[in-house]
């Protein structure tokens, strides 16, 4: 799984968004989504699947469908009538996929940050690139020091779907904090942050939250 982990995050780190979900939909056979609608690759849909029309996702070569026969969700019980969860014997596909799709956010997260450090070294301010004001530099540092922490959180955590969810949840942070990077056009969903924007969205399509305690 290792192995697997960060080839999904070369893949869209070199290739895109794309690229990395290909790569992670070889890697686990995985039935369906846990809620109704599924992000896929374009290339790739299911006979019978109804699309969600999405400008930005389509740009990114990524289609958000509804996946046919999804059974309907069951009603939660409260929480006083709901029975001790048992343990897993192995780990869970959609878990383990939802970690490859963390893999391919990573990717997809450095990704942008080196093109928020191209946009920056452009720039200038005070007769210097923007790169080296101090602040700045800060920030690139922390967002690279927080994905080596995502990432080994997957590495480690890969079957665990609390530590998946929080993988998830981190790199939605970072990613906001890398936008702001580029400015103006940092607050664009079409703009330089497309593919990060999307792979939120997919990452909401395949990440299982019921297992996730409050």
């Amino acid at each position: 799984m290792r192995d697997t982990i960060v080839a999904c995050e070369a893949a869209a780190h070199d290739g895109g968004l794309t690229s990395g979900l290909e790569l992670a939909l070889r890697a686990v056979d995985i039935d369906a989504p846990p809620g109704r609608v599924a992000a896929l690759p374009s290339g790739r849909l299911p006979a019978g699947a109804a699309v969600v029309p999405h400008r930005l996702a389509q740009a990114e070569g990524i289609t958000f469908v509804t996946w046919p026969e999804h059974p309907a969700p069951a009603e939660h019980p409260a929480p006083e009538q709901r029975q001790p969860r048992q343990p897993r014997q192995q780990p869970d596909r959609t878990t383990v996929f939802a970690a490859l799709l963390g893999a391919v956010r990573v990717g997809v997260s450095r990704r942008l940050l080196d093109d928020a450090v191209a946009h920056l070294s452009g720039r200038t301010g005070g007769g210097e690139p923007l790169i080296r004001k101090q602040l700045v530099l800060g920030t690139v540092a922390d967002v690279i020091t927080a994905l080596d922490a995502v990432r080994q959180l997957l590495l480690v955590a890969h079957h665990v779907p609390a530590a998946v969810a929080d993988a998830h949840d981190r790199i939605t942070a970072l990613d906001w904090d890398t936008a702001k990077l580029f400015g103006a056009s940092g607050f664009l969903a079409d703009g330089p942050v497309r593919a990060a924007y999307v792979g939120r969205l997919a990452a909401d399509c395949w990440t299982d939250r019921e297992d996730v305690q409050p």
